[in-house]
Protein backbone atom coordinates (compact mmCIF):
# COMPACT_ATOMS: atom_id res chain seq x y z
CA UNK A 1 0.00 0.00 0.00
CA UNK A 2 2.45 2.75 0.54
CA UNK A 3 4.54 1.48 -2.31
CA UNK A 4 0.97 2.22 -4.60
CA UNK A 5 1.07 5.71 -2.46
CA UNK A 6 4.27 6.92 -3.60
CA UNK A 7 3.82 5.81 -7.23
CA UNK A 8 0.39 8.09 -7.17
CA UNK A 9 2.36 11.12 -5.79
CA UNK A 10 5.24 10.60 -8.67
CA UNK A 11 1.90 10.74 -10.69
CA UNK A 12 1.04 14.10 -9.68
CA UNK A 13 4.04 15.35 -9.02
CA UNK A 14 4.99 15.38 -12.68
CA UNK A 15 1.54 16.72 -13.69
CA UNK A 16 2.14 20.37 -12.74
CA UNK A 17 0.40 23.80 -13.39
CA UNK A 18 1.35 25.17 -16.72
CA UNK A 19 4.53 27.42 -16.81
CA UNK A 20 3.38 31.28 -15.58
CA UNK A 21 4.95 32.20 -19.24
CA UNK A 22 2.16 30.89 -20.89
CA UNK A 23 -0.48 33.67 -20.21
CA UNK A 24 1.63 36.26 -21.51
CA UNK A 25 2.40 34.27 -24.37
CA UNK A 26 -1.16 33.40 -25.18
CA UNK A 27 -1.39 37.34 -24.80
CA UNK A 28 1.17 37.95 -27.33
CA UNK A 29 0.04 35.69 -29.94
CA UNK A 30 -3.81 37.07 -29.84
CA UNK A 31 -2.91 40.16 -30.11
CA UNK A 32 -0.34 39.85 -32.81
CA UNK A 33 -3.62 37.65 -34.83
CA UNK A 34 -6.44 40.18 -34.17
CA UNK A 35 -3.44 42.58 -36.06
CA UNK A 36 -3.06 40.08 -38.84
CA UNK A 37 -6.64 39.96 -38.97
CA UNK A 38 -6.82 43.51 -39.34
CA UNK A 39 -4.73 44.31 -41.88
CA UNK A 40 -5.26 41.02 -44.34
CA UNK A 41 -9.04 41.22 -43.04
CA UNK A 42 -10.09 41.38 -46.81
CA UNK A 43 -8.10 38.04 -47.10
CA UNK A 44 -9.70 36.50 -44.35
CA UNK A 45 -13.31 37.68 -45.61
CA UNK A 46 -12.53 36.34 -49.14
CA UNK A 47 -11.55 32.84 -47.42
CA UNK A 48 -14.73 32.65 -45.75
CA UNK A 49 -17.06 33.86 -48.26
CA UNK A 50 -15.84 30.78 -50.43
CA UNK A 51 -16.17 28.34 -47.56
CA UNK A 52 -19.90 29.70 -47.43
CA UNK A 53 -20.74 30.28 -50.75
CA UNK A 54 -19.41 26.77 -52.35
CA UNK A 55 -20.33 23.35 -51.63
CA UNK A 56 -16.21 21.92 -52.42
CA UNK A 57 -14.75 24.29 -49.52
CA UNK A 58 -17.47 24.06 -46.95
CA UNK A 59 -15.11 22.63 -45.28
CA UNK A 60 -13.19 25.43 -44.44
CA UNK A 61 -15.32 26.58 -41.50
CA UNK A 62 -14.16 23.22 -39.58
CA UNK A 63 -10.39 23.27 -39.76
CA UNK A 64 -9.24 25.96 -37.17
CA UNK A 65 -11.29 24.45 -34.95
CA UNK A 66 -10.14 20.63 -35.72
CA UNK A 67 -6.26 22.41 -35.32
CA UNK A 68 -7.45 23.67 -31.68
CA UNK A 69 -8.91 20.39 -30.85
CA UNK A 70 -5.66 18.64 -31.66
CA UNK A 71 -3.83 21.13 -29.91
CA UNK A 72 -5.60 20.21 -26.86
CA UNK A 73 -4.99 16.49 -26.97
CA UNK A 74 -1.18 17.27 -26.44
CA UNK A 75 -2.20 19.81 -23.55
CA UNK A 76 -0.48 17.40 -20.51
CA UNK A 77 2.52 16.98 -23.10
CA UNK A 78 3.17 21.05 -24.28
CA UNK A 79 2.66 22.56 -20.23
CA UNK A 80 5.57 20.69 -19.28
CA UNK A 81 7.57 23.22 -21.76
CA UNK A 82 8.08 26.78 -21.00
CA UNK A 83 7.18 28.84 -24.68
CA UNK A 84 10.23 30.99 -25.47
CA UNK A 85 10.47 33.30 -28.61
CA UNK A 86 11.92 32.06 -31.49
CA UNK A 87 13.45 35.46 -33.76
CA UNK A 88 14.38 33.46 -36.29
CA UNK A 89 10.57 32.96 -37.34
CA UNK A 90 10.90 36.27 -38.76
CA UNK A 91 12.27 35.39 -41.50
CA UNK A 92 9.49 32.85 -42.45
CA UNK A 93 7.08 35.82 -41.59
CA UNK A 94 9.02 38.16 -43.76
CA UNK A 95 8.89 35.66 -46.38
CA UNK A 96 4.99 35.15 -46.24
CA UNK A 97 4.68 38.73 -46.18
CA UNK A 98 6.30 38.81 -49.62
CA UNK A 99 4.27 36.15 -50.84
CA UNK A 100 1.28 38.21 -50.25
CA UNK A 101 2.62 40.95 -51.86
CA UNK A 102 3.12 39.33 -55.03
CA UNK A 103 -0.15 37.24 -54.92
CA UNK A 104 -1.60 40.75 -54.51
CA UNK A 105 0.58 42.39 -57.24
CA UNK A 106 -1.13 39.55 -59.81
CA UNK A 107 -4.57 39.97 -57.55
CA UNK A 108 -4.27 36.02 -57.07
CA UNK A 109 -6.27 35.26 -54.21
CA UNK A 110 -4.63 31.58 -53.61
CA UNK A 111 -1.25 33.31 -53.41
CA UNK A 112 -3.07 35.75 -50.91
CA UNK A 113 -4.72 33.15 -48.96
CA UNK A 114 -1.62 30.70 -48.54
CA UNK A 115 0.42 33.49 -47.46
CA UNK A 116 -1.94 34.79 -44.61
CA UNK A 117 -2.39 31.50 -43.34
CA UNK A 118 1.70 31.36 -43.38
CA UNK A 119 2.34 34.31 -41.83
CA UNK A 120 -0.09 32.90 -38.96
CA UNK A 121 1.92 30.03 -38.39
CA UNK A 122 5.07 32.21 -38.60
CA UNK A 123 3.43 34.39 -35.28
CA UNK A 124 2.66 31.24 -33.42
CA UNK A 125 6.41 29.72 -33.79
CA UNK A 126 7.71 33.28 -33.23
CA UNK A 127 5.67 33.30 -29.71
CA UNK A 128 6.32 30.11 -28.68
CA UNK A 129 9.05 28.99 -30.18
CA UNK A 130 10.47 25.58 -31.61
CA UNK A 131 10.25 23.50 -29.04
CA UNK A 132 6.31 23.72 -28.34
CA UNK A 133 6.00 23.92 -32.37
CA UNK A 134 7.73 21.02 -33.69
CA UNK A 135 4.96 19.17 -31.22
CA UNK A 136 2.05 20.97 -33.17
CA UNK A 137 3.76 20.29 -36.41
CA UNK A 138 0.60 18.40 -38.26
CA UNK A 139 -1.88 20.88 -36.19
CA UNK A 140 0.08 23.87 -37.46
CA UNK A 141 0.03 22.15 -41.24
CA UNK A 142 -3.32 21.41 -41.24
CA UNK A 143 -4.54 25.21 -40.66
CA UNK A 144 -3.62 25.21 -45.09
CA UNK A 145 -6.70 22.94 -45.47
CA UNK A 146 -8.56 26.79 -44.96
CA UNK A 147 -7.32 28.06 -48.17
CA UNK A 148 -9.76 27.53 -50.71
CA UNK A 149 -8.08 26.05 -53.91
CA UNK A 150 -8.07 23.03 -56.27
CA UNK A 151 -10.33 24.55 -59.11
CA UNK A 152 -7.45 24.06 -61.48
CA UNK A 153 -7.81 20.48 -61.05
CA UNK A 154 -11.34 20.64 -62.57
CA UNK A 155 -10.35 20.40 -66.25
CA UNK A 156 -7.74 17.52 -65.90
CA UNK A 157 -10.25 15.35 -63.54
CA UNK A 158 -12.82 15.64 -66.49
CA UNK A 159 -10.37 14.58 -69.05
CA UNK A 160 -9.17 11.76 -66.68
CA UNK A 161 -13.41 10.32 -65.51
CA UNK A 162 -13.81 10.38 -69.00
CA UNK A 163 -11.45 8.64 -70.36
CA UNK A 164 -11.53 6.01 -67.31
CA UNK A 165 -15.22 5.41 -67.85
CA UNK A 166 -15.16 5.20 -71.88
CA UNK A 167 -11.58 2.16 -71.60
CA UNK A 168 -14.52 0.55 -68.86
CA UNK A 169 -17.57 0.35 -71.57
CA UNK A 170 -15.62 -0.63 -74.42
CA UNK A 171 -13.98 -3.29 -71.37
CA UNK A 172 -18.15 -4.24 -71.04
CA UNK A 173 -18.40 -4.54 -74.46
CA UNK A 174 -20.83 -1.08 -75.25
CA UNK A 175 -20.22 0.75 -78.11
CA UNK A 176 -19.18 4.16 -77.54
CA UNK A 177 -17.96 7.24 -79.12
CA UNK A 178 -15.44 9.49 -77.18
CA UNK A 179 -15.17 13.24 -78.02
CA UNK A 180 -12.85 14.83 -75.33
CA UNK A 181 -15.79 15.03 -72.25
CA UNK A 182 -18.45 14.18 -74.47
CA UNK A 183 -19.49 10.31 -74.20
CA UNK A 184 -22.01 8.74 -76.88
CA UNK A 185 -23.51 5.24 -76.77
CA UNK A 186 -26.50 3.83 -78.84
CA UNK A 187 -28.92 5.22 -76.59
CA UNK A 188 -28.04 8.89 -75.04
CA UNK A 189 -25.05 11.38 -74.76
CA UNK A 190 -23.22 11.68 -71.87
CA UNK A 191 -21.06 14.84 -70.83
CA UNK A 192 -18.65 14.68 -68.09
CA UNK A 193 -19.69 18.13 -66.62
CA UNK A 194 -17.63 20.47 -64.19
CA UNK A 195 -19.33 19.36 -61.45
CA UNK A 196 -18.62 15.85 -62.29
CA UNK A 197 -15.27 16.21 -61.93
CA UNK A 198 -15.50 14.60 -58.60
CA UNK A 199 -13.27 17.81 -56.96
CA UNK A 200 -15.38 17.97 -54.49
CA UNK A 201 -15.12 14.53 -53.21
CA UNK A 202 -10.96 14.48 -53.81
CA UNK A 203 -10.68 17.86 -51.51
CA UNK A 204 -13.02 15.93 -48.56
CA UNK A 205 -10.86 12.90 -48.66
CA UNK A 206 -8.15 14.61 -49.06
CA UNK A 207 -8.94 16.46 -45.64
CA UNK A 208 -10.12 13.55 -43.83
CA UNK A 209 -7.52 11.13 -44.86
CA UNK A 210 -4.81 13.46 -43.74
CA UNK A 211 -6.64 13.93 -39.55
CA UNK A 212 -7.52 9.78 -39.65
CA UNK A 213 -3.38 9.60 -40.79
CA UNK A 214 -2.39 11.61 -37.85
CA UNK A 215 -4.34 10.26 -35.37
CA UNK A 216 -3.85 6.60 -36.38
CA UNK A 217 -0.62 6.09 -37.45
CA UNK A 218 2.89 6.85 -35.75
CA UNK A 219 4.71 5.79 -38.50
CA UNK A 220 6.02 7.94 -41.01
CA UNK A 221 6.07 5.69 -43.88
CA UNK A 222 1.77 4.44 -43.06
CA UNK A 223 1.01 8.46 -42.77
CA UNK A 224 2.33 8.89 -46.21
CA UNK A 225 0.50 5.42 -48.10
CA UNK A 226 -2.50 6.54 -46.08
CA UNK A 227 -2.93 9.95 -47.64
CA UNK A 228 -1.62 8.59 -51.21
CA UNK A 229 -4.43 6.48 -50.71
CA UNK A 230 -6.84 9.11 -49.90
CA UNK A 231 -5.81 11.13 -52.68
CA UNK A 232 -5.75 8.43 -55.65
CA UNK A 233 -8.96 6.09 -54.37
CA UNK A 234 -11.48 9.58 -54.95
CA UNK A 235 -10.12 9.87 -58.22
CA UNK A 236 -10.13 6.10 -59.58
CA UNK A 237 -14.12 5.97 -57.68
CA UNK A 238 -14.86 8.85 -59.38
CA UNK A 239 -14.05 6.73 -62.53
CA UNK A 240 -16.38 4.28 -61.90
CA UNK A 241 -18.81 6.69 -60.67
CA UNK A 242 -19.33 7.98 -64.06
CA UNK A 243 -19.00 4.38 -65.43
CA UNK A 244 -21.60 3.19 -63.35
CA UNK A 245 -24.04 5.53 -64.63
CA UNK A 246 -23.68 5.41 -68.45
CA UNK A 247 -23.98 1.96 -67.73
CA UNK A 248 -27.13 2.06 -65.70
CA UNK A 249 -28.53 4.73 -68.31
CA UNK A 250 -27.57 2.23 -71.27
CA UNK A 251 -29.75 -0.81 -69.54
CA UNK A 252 -32.38 0.78 -68.85
CA UNK A 253 -32.74 2.90 -71.72
CA UNK A 254 -32.39 6.58 -70.23
CA UNK A 255 -34.78 5.77 -67.63
CA UNK A 256 -32.56 5.33 -64.25
CA UNK A 257 -29.43 7.13 -63.04
CA UNK A 258 -30.61 10.65 -64.48
CA UNK A 259 -31.82 13.69 -62.50
CA UNK A 260 -31.85 13.21 -58.86
CA UNK A 261 -31.25 9.52 -59.41
CA UNK A 262 -27.84 10.83 -60.54
CA UNK A 263 -27.32 12.93 -57.70
CA UNK A 264 -28.50 9.93 -54.86
CA UNK A 265 -26.38 7.37 -56.98
CA UNK A 266 -23.15 9.83 -56.49
CA UNK A 267 -23.54 10.26 -52.85
CA UNK A 268 -24.66 7.31 -51.80
CA UNK A 269 -21.45 5.70 -54.38
CA UNK A 270 -18.94 8.22 -52.54
CA UNK A 271 -20.26 7.65 -48.99
CA UNK A 272 -19.45 3.82 -49.54
CA UNK A 273 -16.20 4.42 -50.97
CA UNK A 274 -14.95 6.50 -47.65
CA UNK A 275 -16.23 4.03 -45.67
CA UNK A 276 -13.83 1.79 -47.51
CA UNK A 277 -11.60 4.41 -47.00
CA UNK A 278 -11.40 4.58 -43.54
CA UNK A 279 -11.91 0.47 -43.20
CA UNK A 280 -8.99 0.50 -45.04
CA UNK A 281 -6.85 2.97 -43.06
CA UNK A 282 -7.55 1.33 -39.32
CA UNK A 283 -6.89 -2.12 -40.55
CA UNK A 284 -3.24 -1.23 -40.22
CA UNK A 285 -4.03 1.91 -37.58
CA UNK A 286 -1.00 2.06 -34.81
CA UNK A 287 -3.05 3.51 -32.31
CA UNK A 288 -6.61 4.42 -31.15
CA UNK A 289 -7.57 7.68 -32.54
CA UNK A 290 -6.43 9.80 -29.83
CA UNK A 291 -4.44 8.12 -28.13
CA UNK A 292 -0.96 10.10 -28.22
CA UNK A 293 1.76 8.79 -26.06
CA UNK A 294 2.34 11.03 -23.45
CA UNK A 295 5.86 12.44 -22.77
CA UNK A 296 7.37 11.42 -19.24
CA UNK A 297 7.47 13.90 -16.42
CA UNK A 298 10.64 15.62 -16.28
CA UNK A 299 11.94 19.05 -15.49
CA UNK A 300 10.99 22.29 -17.69
CA UNK A 301 13.20 23.75 -20.10
CA UNK A 302 15.62 26.70 -18.81
CA UNK A 303 13.52 29.53 -18.21
CA UNK A 304 13.07 32.40 -21.10
CA UNK A 305 14.11 35.44 -21.63
CA UNK A 306 12.85 38.68 -19.62
CA UNK A 307 9.16 40.12 -21.22
CA UNK A 308 10.93 43.19 -21.58
CA UNK A 309 13.43 42.32 -24.88
CA UNK A 310 10.34 40.15 -25.57
CA UNK A 311 8.00 42.60 -25.73
CA UNK A 312 10.60 44.61 -27.95
CA UNK A 313 10.47 41.69 -30.82
CA UNK A 314 6.84 41.76 -30.47
CA UNK A 315 6.82 45.21 -31.61
CA UNK A 316 9.12 44.11 -34.60
CA UNK A 317 6.34 41.58 -35.43
CA UNK A 318 4.05 43.96 -35.45
CA UNK A 319 6.19 46.06 -37.75
CA UNK A 320 7.14 43.41 -40.12
CA UNK A 321 3.13 42.46 -40.57
CA UNK A 322 2.34 46.06 -41.25
CA UNK A 323 5.19 46.53 -43.59
CA UNK A 324 3.75 44.10 -46.97
CA UNK A 325 0.59 46.19 -46.27
CA UNK A 326 1.94 49.48 -46.18
CA UNK A 327 3.78 49.21 -49.24
CA UNK A 328 0.77 48.17 -51.18
CA UNK A 329 -1.13 50.80 -50.55
CA UNK A 330 1.77 53.35 -51.60
CA UNK A 331 3.86 52.19 -54.03
CA UNK A 332 1.41 49.27 -55.43
CA UNK A 333 -2.22 51.59 -55.50
CA UNK A 334 -3.83 51.36 -58.63
CA UNK A 335 -4.57 54.45 -60.89
CA UNK A 336 -8.30 56.27 -60.34
CA UNK A 337 -11.04 54.00 -62.40
CA UNK A 338 -11.62 54.79 -65.52
CA UNK A 339 -15.32 54.49 -66.99
CA UNK A 340 -15.81 50.69 -68.79
CA UNK A 341 -18.25 49.46 -71.06
CA UNK A 342 -17.16 50.77 -74.11
CA UNK A 343 -17.00 48.92 -77.63
CA UNK A 344 -13.39 48.21 -78.69
CA UNK A 345 -12.67 49.86 -81.90
CA UNK A 346 -11.68 46.69 -84.48
CA UNK A 347 -7.99 46.35 -86.43
CA UNK A 348 -7.72 47.86 -89.42
CA UNK A 349 -7.54 45.02 -92.29
CA UNK A 350 -6.89 45.53 -95.79
CA UNK A 351 -8.06 42.11 -97.27
CA UNK A 352 -10.77 40.81 -94.70
CA UNK A 353 -14.42 42.62 -94.73
CA UNK A 354 -16.29 42.71 -91.39
CA UNK A 355 -19.37 40.54 -91.45
CA UNK A 356 -21.78 39.81 -88.49
CA UNK A 357 -20.71 37.52 -85.56
CA UNK A 358 -22.12 34.26 -84.79
CA UNK A 359 -24.08 32.99 -81.57
CA UNK A 360 -20.44 32.69 -80.03
CA UNK A 361 -20.89 35.17 -76.73
CA UNK A 362 -17.32 34.90 -74.49
CA UNK A 363 -17.60 36.01 -71.46
CA UNK A 364 -15.05 38.74 -69.43
CA UNK A 365 -17.40 40.44 -66.66
CA UNK A 366 -15.01 43.09 -65.83
CA UNK A 367 -13.35 44.23 -68.88
CA UNK A 368 -13.48 48.00 -69.59
CA UNK A 369 -13.70 47.37 -72.77
CA UNK A 370 -14.47 44.23 -75.45
CA UNK A 371 -14.49 43.74 -79.29
CA UNK A 372 -16.72 40.78 -80.62
CA UNK A 373 -16.58 41.20 -84.56
CA UNK A 374 -16.21 38.39 -87.41
CA UNK A 375 -14.33 38.69 -91.07
CA UNK A 376 -14.35 36.97 -94.06
CA UNK A 377 -12.04 36.73 -96.68
CA UNK A 378 -12.01 34.25 -99.65
CA UNK A 379 -14.15 32.13 -98.47
CA UNK A 380 -12.48 32.55 -95.02
CA UNK A 381 -14.13 33.44 -91.89
CA UNK A 382 -12.71 34.66 -88.52
CA UNK A 383 -14.39 36.14 -85.69
CA UNK A 384 -12.00 38.16 -83.49
CA UNK A 385 -12.76 38.76 -79.60
CA UNK A 386 -10.55 40.75 -77.23
CA UNK A 387 -11.34 41.74 -73.27
CA UNK A 388 -9.45 45.10 -72.63
CA UNK A 389 -8.27 46.39 -69.52
CA UNK A 390 -6.69 49.69 -69.06
CA UNK A 391 -5.46 47.92 -65.88
CA UNK A 392 -5.99 44.90 -63.74
CA UNK A 393 -7.43 45.14 -60.56
CA UNK A 394 -9.84 42.62 -58.09
CA UNK A 395 -12.42 40.94 -60.42
CA UNK A 396 -10.99 42.65 -63.42
CA UNK A 397 -8.07 40.66 -64.61
CA UNK A 398 -7.53 38.67 -67.67
CA UNK A 399 -7.02 35.66 -66.00
CA UNK A 400 -10.09 35.28 -63.40
CA UNK A 401 -12.26 32.41 -62.78
CA UNK A 402 -15.56 33.86 -63.93
CA UNK A 403 -14.02 34.59 -67.88
CA UNK A 404 -15.23 32.36 -69.82
CA UNK A 405 -14.47 31.25 -73.68
CA UNK A 406 -17.20 28.66 -74.25
CA UNK A 407 -20.35 31.32 -73.85
CA UNK A 408 -23.83 31.25 -75.28
CA UNK A 409 -24.65 27.74 -75.08
CA UNK A 410 -21.21 26.28 -76.63
CA UNK A 411 -19.50 23.74 -74.39
CA UNK A 412 -15.73 22.56 -74.11
CA UNK A 413 -14.88 19.11 -74.75
CA UNK A 414 -11.37 19.69 -74.97
CA UNK A 415 -7.99 21.55 -74.28
CA UNK A 416 -4.82 21.68 -75.73
CA UNK A 417 -1.68 23.63 -76.81
CA UNK A 418 -1.04 24.56 -79.98
CA UNK A 419 2.61 25.07 -80.83
CA UNK A 420 2.52 26.53 -84.68
CA UNK A 421 0.73 29.44 -85.06
CA UNK A 422 2.06 31.99 -88.10
CA UNK A 423 4.07 35.34 -85.99
CA UNK A 424 2.55 34.29 -83.01
CA UNK A 425 3.56 32.53 -79.43
CA UNK A 426 2.02 28.87 -78.47
CA UNK A 427 -1.78 29.45 -78.49
CA UNK A 428 -4.51 27.78 -75.87
CA UNK A 429 -6.67 26.06 -78.63
CA UNK A 430 -9.67 24.84 -76.61
CA UNK A 431 -12.76 22.90 -79.13
CA UNK A 432 -15.40 23.84 -78.23
CA UNK A 433 -19.34 22.17 -79.50
CA UNK A 434 -22.81 23.02 -79.35
CA UNK A 435 -25.21 20.36 -80.63
CA UNK A 436 -23.90 19.27 -83.68
CA UNK A 437 -21.63 22.16 -84.35
CA UNK A 438 -18.10 22.76 -84.01
CA UNK A 439 -15.37 25.39 -83.19
CA UNK A 440 -11.60 26.52 -82.51
CA UNK A 441 -11.04 28.82 -80.32
CA UNK A 442 -7.13 29.85 -80.10
CA UNK A 443 -6.45 32.28 -77.18
CA UNK A 444 -3.86 34.49 -75.47
CA UNK A 445 -3.00 36.83 -72.57
CA UNK A 446 -1.65 39.87 -73.16
CA UNK A 447 0.04 42.04 -70.73
CA UNK A 448 2.38 44.84 -70.86
CA UNK A 449 3.22 44.18 -74.52
CA UNK A 450 4.05 40.20 -73.87
CA UNK A 451 1.33 37.62 -75.44
CA UNK A 452 1.23 34.69 -73.81
CA UNK A 453 -0.62 31.70 -73.93
CA UNK A 454 0.28 30.48 -70.19
CA UNK A 455 -1.90 32.36 -67.26
CA UNK A 456 0.59 31.59 -64.74
CA UNK A 457 2.97 33.81 -66.72
CA UNK A 458 0.20 36.73 -67.33
CA UNK A 459 0.14 36.41 -63.65
CA UNK A 460 3.75 36.62 -63.58
CA UNK A 461 4.23 39.88 -65.74
CA UNK A 462 1.14 41.12 -63.98
CA UNK A 463 2.65 40.91 -60.50
CA UNK A 464 6.56 41.78 -61.70
CA UNK A 465 4.94 45.22 -63.20
CA UNK A 466 2.57 46.08 -60.07
CA UNK A 467 5.76 45.38 -57.87
CA UNK A 468 7.44 48.10 -59.68
CA UNK A 469 4.36 50.46 -59.40
CA UNK A 470 3.71 50.05 -63.12
CA UNK A 471 -0.10 49.29 -64.24
CA UNK A 472 0.72 48.17 -68.09
CA UNK A 473 -2.53 47.57 -69.91
CA UNK A 474 -3.90 44.13 -70.67
CA UNK A 475 -6.12 42.13 -72.83
CA UNK A 476 -7.20 38.21 -73.54
CA UNK A 477 -7.43 37.79 -77.29
CA UNK A 478 -9.10 34.59 -78.83
CA UNK A 479 -9.67 33.47 -82.53
CA UNK A 480 -12.51 31.82 -83.28
CA UNK A 481 -12.56 29.78 -86.76
CA UNK A 482 -14.03 26.20 -87.40
CA UNK A 483 -10.23 25.22 -89.35
CA UNK A 484 -6.77 26.12 -88.21
CA UNK A 485 -5.75 27.10 -91.53
CA UNK A 486 -8.19 29.43 -91.31
CA UNK A 487 -6.58 31.35 -88.24
CA UNK A 488 -3.62 31.24 -89.77
CA UNK A 489 -4.48 33.06 -92.97
CA UNK A 490 -5.79 35.83 -90.53
CA UNK A 491 -2.72 36.03 -88.27
CA UNK A 492 -0.69 36.83 -91.60
CA UNK A 493 -3.12 39.85 -92.61
CA UNK A 494 -3.00 41.18 -89.07
CA UNK A 495 -0.48 42.59 -86.43
CA UNK A 496 -2.39 42.01 -82.93
CA UNK A 497 0.58 44.29 -81.10
CA UNK A 498 0.62 47.48 -82.61
CA UNK A 499 -3.37 47.27 -82.18
CA UNK A 500 -3.23 46.85 -78.63
CA UNK A 501 -0.83 49.30 -78.15
CA UNK A 502 -2.68 51.69 -79.96
CA UNK A 503 -5.64 51.15 -77.80
CA UNK A 504 -3.36 52.55 -74.62
CA UNK A 505 -2.61 55.46 -76.15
Amino acid sequence: MTQQVEVNSGIHAGDTAADPAWMPALAWFAGLSALLLALFHNVAAAMAYTWWTNVTYNHGFFVLPVSLWLIWLRRGELKRLTPRQEPLALAALVAMGCGWLIGRAGDVLAVEEVAWVGMLIALFVFVFGRDVSRRLVFPLAFLFFMVPVGDALIEPLQDFTARFAVELLRRSGIPVFHDGIMIQIPNGLYEVAEACAGIQFLIANVVISALFAHLAYQKRWKFWLFLGIGAALPIMANGFRAYGIILLGYWSNGKLAAGIDHLIYGWLFFSIVMILLLLIGNSFADRRLGDFPQAAAGTRNAPARGWSWRSRTAVLAALVLAAGPAYAWTVMAPPAMTASGAALPPPVLSEWSPVPASDWRPSFPGADSTLLSGFESSGRRVELFAAYYRHQRQAAEVVYHANRLDGGGWSRVESRTLNDVPGMPAAQLDRLVRGSRQRLVLSWYWVGGRFTASPYQAKLYQSIATLLGIHPAAAAVALSVERLEDASAFLDGVALDPWLEGLSE
